[in-house]
């Protein structure tokens, strides 16, 4: 009898090992191509439903390479790094080095507005900017396949967002491109567009937060706490009624004590010696008299 308890217990544990292993989405782990370690939150399409989060679903192509569709944009997946929460894309127009666009243009305030990946915003990205005249200082950065003898390419690299007070008056930029960057201020930036060329398809870095796009699905909104971009407090409309409420309650209390000091240490001396001083000007004038 004790036996069969034990084997029925068992037979109980590891089914509810199985069934969990069946529906924790963080039990599901894949592959494809040279990404061996696809788990949550990522998943690959095709993948059993209870697998990662379909807000990070990943995709594999004909020849065997893990893809992104970002913001319309296609993005080879380079590395994962679960540790650091970071995963590293390439455009898949720039992925071979060669001259031309991206597959679509992605700047910075896509990534910032997307609640489930993130990036500095003071991070390296190539414009590239259509002028209708040659622009002498320029001339290095130009894109000689989208160039021509009635307009002309050039891509700028920096670590900001382009101005139109920051391009000639006969130039318009009309994509944009993310790049990888260094943490070292020593390290100048490239100039020269083949050393653009050869940046960007080193691909860049996006860090991913499921806890903050819980927040903004929420209704509130992620204040980053460090550099690193991975720790953050989801904060709510409400939370500025609570702060302001609490900045009145810490006036008030702040006023009440200067007033309680005001009349202690300053108005209190001041009536005790007017006492003083009418006492003895009322005895002296009795004196005289």
């Amino acid at each position: 009898m004790r036996n069969t308890v034990s084997i029925a217990l068992t037979f109980l544990a590891l089914l509810i090992i199985h069934v969990q292993a069946r529906t924790d989405p963080r039990q599901c782990t894949t592959s494809c191509g040279d990404i061996h370690n696809i788990g949550y939150p990522f998943r690959l399409r095709g993948d059993p439903s209870h697998c990662g989060d379909p807000d990070y679903e990943l995709y594999c192509d004909a020849n065997n390479r893990t893809i992104l569709n970002f913001h319309a944009g296609l993005y080879y997946v380079k590395r994962i790094s679960y540790a650091d929460r970071v995963i590293r894309l390439v455009d898949v127009n720039l992925a071979t080095g060669n001259c031309g666009l991206p597959y679509r243009s992605l700047g910075i305030e896509e990534v910032l507005g997307d609640g489930r990946y993130n990036r500095k915003y003071s991070s390296p990205h190539a414009s590239f900017v259509r002028c209708s005249v040659e622009i002498n200082s320029m001339r290095n950065n130009i894109v000689p396949c989208l160039s021509g003898n009635t307009s002309r390419v050039y891509v700028n690299y920096t670590d900001y967002m382009l101005y139109y007070l920051d391009i000639p008056r006969s130039c318009s930029v009309f994509a944009m491109a993310l790049s990888g960057g260094s943490d070292d201020p020593k390290v100048n930036l490239p100039t020269s567009y083949d050393d653009i060329r050869r940046k960007l398809q080193l691909g860049f870095d996006l860090t991913w937060t499921v806890e903050c796009r819980d927040c903004l699905a929420d209704g509130g909104y992620c204040q980053f706490l460090t550099e690193e971009r991975n720790r953050f407090r989801c904060s709510k409309e409400e939370d500025y009624a609570t702060q302001l409420r609490n900045a009145i309650l810490y006036l008030a209390a702040v006023f009440v004590i200067g007033m309680t000091i005001l009349c202690r240490y300053i108005l209190a001396p001041l009536v005790v010696f007017n006492f003083i001083l009418h006492k003895c000007c009322s005895k002296r004038n009795r004196i005289e008299q």
